[in-house]
């Protein structure tokens, strides 16, 4: 039994066979070979499928062709659903899976991998991005390129939401494939064909690459599975998606991310977005109306389009209702100033953690997983994969946001994906990493987004630990880098950009304002300015009011262009860095690029910057922020040659370059 699904590039042939579906993907220049779908184990035994009963195909999720197949599980009275799209549009493929239990008895799902991918071919290269870390090490979002050979060990990454304060690496829930080139090791390799692939998991798991002999494998498996599944519950396997694309690695990124775009991501909340927001941090935890108020004043006189308070504003962590102290008149009066000056207001919320001494926590003690345990500015764990907890705290956001007038919510907390080993809660002991995120954060923000719709959502997991398309799914924007010195926040850009687009790369910005911090946070966004304002000069303001300006004449272009990888900030020495750095966006038509460029501490004074995916032989004007008019260029020496800046330390510079038409005009 076999059925045959054709993609803009893309073919995925489905497959029964021995009691398993299989599955494999076809493109110009990369053979698939057959593997399986759905590999769970039941109990420790693996599940075996009848032929299909039902086959169907129709619409999918905007517009992609859908082919849904059910098929029975004898004698488990189980019902396996797999659902396979293709997008008419882009060649890429979604693969999702769900376990129904029709039976009558309980059944552990002890082991899951859900996503396998086997192309004729090897070696091969890999390439995926890591994610933040407080511990492992300090270059944030490093980028690593793994050549999988033949007879060694599979490279393994560890995925999803994992705590920024261990000594281990984990990485962007995405990787790209393309076939090695003879002796590569380290070295950039030449463009080709290869695959990218997305994971839909917000839980932990790892993802394996490796060769044998004449075939490359990938395959993802969630970690520390033991699922009980009831009678009449549903398993949902998180979903994959694998894509096609011609190019380097940039081109990998570029195809991901417009396909996330089209087919995963929520729209954009308005025409500007991503804005530019003011977040209450550096205020700390002793904010209040008054203070608040004039704070808002100031972002109105800056051109600031959101206003956020941050930790300090509930009477605690876990009792989300503001502070009677700091807030007499509750938020609401500091929502309806920041409207009536044409910004939104929003708030911070630790949402898996709860202080001992907040209401909820005094009424269940059993829901915070080890009360003594300080997990988060001295708050304990609140355990979401307990169902009455997980709805209570939709309950109390719910409220929150019609209560206080909120637009706006980031939420935050040492590790979403919680461990929690204790038998009296809703799932089953050893299963909180699926209960705590497929059952848990994933059932509060996704009901959040559809019960209030037009609250725009800021993932900020633990400092940008939980980069995952599960996560764009729900989310109109992520942390990369928490709140952090300003080449970091260069690195965490530079890396996320690669599998997300820009606008899920927050800019906290913390230095003072300078034209090289502020021009450090302004490719990509939201820029969120985490500063005391109130305290600002009128010097600083007059920079501030610049930078935000050309933000916004910028960001549309950055928005939605190619990113230029062009040279990464590698060297994250004293918070500060070391030499130079540079990242570009080419506008989709090829008319307009802009290049930011960087120079840390040391390195040369002169520095000659090569772009790249110019038109060779067409003609640029190249203008500098602050060098104004540098000449027409061909794009062939503009990507052979390069422009050469000078700069001194710890500055930057913005290129612009504009097409010209045949006439020496704009094209």
């Amino acid at each position: 039994m076999r059925w045959q699904m054709a993609g803009d590039g893309l073919d995925v042939t489905v497959e029964w066979r021995d009691g398993a579906l299989l599955a494999m993907v076809q493109r110009a220049g990369i053979t698939g070979t057959p593997q399986p779908l759905g590999l769970v184990s039941l109990d420790g035994q693996p599940l075996r499928l009848a032929p299909p009963h039902r086959v169907e195909h129709g619409d999918g999720v905007r517009g992609a062709r859908r082919l849904t197949l059910e098929a029975a599980s004898e004698p488990d009275g189980l019902l396996y659903r797999q659902i396979v799209e293709v997008t008419p549009d882009r060649p890429f493929a979604r693969f999702a899976g769900e376990l129904h239990n029709a039976g009558t008895r309980t059944i552990h799902v002890t082991a899951a991998t859900f996503m396998q991918l086997a192309v004729v071919g090897a070696p091969s290269h890999v390439f995926h991005v890591e994610q933040f870390s407080w511990q492992y090490r300090r270059d944030f979002f490093s980028q690593n390129q793994v050549l999988l050979e033949i007879a060694r060990a599979p490279h393994r990454i560890a995925m999803g939401s994992h705590p920024s304060h261990y000594w281990a690496p984990s990485s962007c829930a995405w990787l790209a494939l393309r076939p090695a080139t003879p002796h590569a090791h380290g070295a950039e390799i030449a463009a080709g064909p290869g695959l990218v692939v997305g994971f839909e998991f917000n839980g932990k798991f790892h993802a394996s690459a490796w060769a044998e002999p004449h075939q490359t494998h990938v395959s993802a498996t969630i970690d520390a599975l033991n699922h009980r599944l009831a009678p009449g519950a549903t398993f949902d396997l998180p979903a994959w998606f694998v894509g096609a694309y011609d190019g380097d690695w940039d081109e990998a990124g570029y195809v991901t991310q417009r396909f996330s775009e089209a087919y995963i991501a929520p729209p954009l909340p308005d025409a500007r977005y991503p804005w530019v927001q003011y977040n209450s941090w550096k205020y700390g935890r002793e904010i209040d109306e008054q203070q608040q108020l004039a704070v808002i004043e100031r972002c109105a006189q800056l051109g600031i389009e959101l206003v956020v308070l941050d930790l300090g504003w509930s009477a605690a962590i876990g009792d989300w209702r503001p502070d009677p102290v700091k807030f007499p008149r509750g938020l609401r009066p500091l929502a309806e100033r920041a409207r009536a000056l044409g910004m939104r207001f929003g708030v911070h919320l630790a949402l898996p953690q709860c202080s001992v001494s907040a209401p909820i926590a005094q009424q269940h003690p059993e829901w915070i997983i080890c009360p003594e345990v300080d997990d988060y500015f001295g708050a304990g764990s609140l355990c979401l994969g307990h169902e009455p907890c997980r709805d209570w705290l939709i309950g109390e956001i719910l409220r929150l946001i019609d209560e206080e007038g909120i637009e706006y919510i980031i939420h935050d907390g040492e590790d979403m994906v919680k461990y929690c080993t204790r038998t009296d809660h809703s799932h089953a002991p050893g299963d909180s990493n699926y209960a705590n995120s497929q059952r848990g954060i994933d059932v509060v923000m996704s009901t959040v987004r559809r019960e209030r719709p037009d609250v725009v959502l800021e993932n900020c997991e633990d400092g940008g630990c939980m980069m995952t398309f599960r996560m764009v799914r729900t989310y109109d924007t992520s942390i990369t880098v928490d709140n952090i010195a300003t080449y970091a926040t260069r690195q965490g850009i530079y890396g996320a950009s690669y599998p997300f687009s820009p606008r899920y790369s927050v800019r906290y910005m913390e230095d003072d304002p300078t034209p090289y911090t502020l021009r450090s946070s302004i490719f990509g966004g939201p820029l969120i300015l985490m500063q005391r304002l109130t305290e600002w000069s009128d010097a600083d303001l007059a920079l501030t009011i610049e930078a935000i300006a050309q933000y916004k004449r910028l960001r549309g272009l950055i928005r939605d262009a190619r990113i230029l990888h062009l040279v990464p900030p590698r060297a994250n020495v004293e918070r500060r860095g070391i030499g130079w750095d540079a990242i570009g966006a080419l506008q989709a038509d090829g008319q307009r690029a802009v290049v930011f460029v960087f120079r840390a501490l040391g390195g040369p004074d002169r520095f000659a910057v090569r772009l790249r995916a110019l038109d060779p032989a067409a003609s640029y004007a190249v203008s500098g922020s602050d060098a104004g008019a540098l000449g027409v260029y061909r794009g062939a020496a503009l990507m052979a040659e390069g422009i050469t800046l000078q700069l001194g330390e710890e500055s930057a510079e913005i290129l612009e370059l504009e097409r010209q038409a045949a006439d020496g005009g704009v094209a």
